[in-house]
């Protein structure tokens, strides 16, 4: 999916998908945001941006499999 970069009031903004975020339990049904929920972003490479919801003040972990022998945790 691509998403378009956005200038907001000077500040460079990407929209996340509301259906994923549903999916996730980070959105109300109705759409909502809640209000407290913070948003981890990290720049992994050149480009490449990861962005995981904040749950109880901790930033979860995410593994990726390289190949079949090796997994890397960011």
């Amino acid at each position: 999916m691509f998403r378009k970069l956005c200038n907001r009031e000077g500040t460079p903004t990407v929209s996340l998908d509301k259906d994923d975020l549903l999916l996730d339990g980070i959105v109300q049904t109705d759409g909502t945001v809640p209000a407290n929920q913070e948003m981890h972003v990290q720049r992994v490479a050149e480009g490449a941006y990861l962005v995981r919801a904040v749950e109880e003040g901790t930033v979860p972990e995410v593994a990726v499999r390289v190949d079949d022998e090796e997994e890397l945790a960011l």
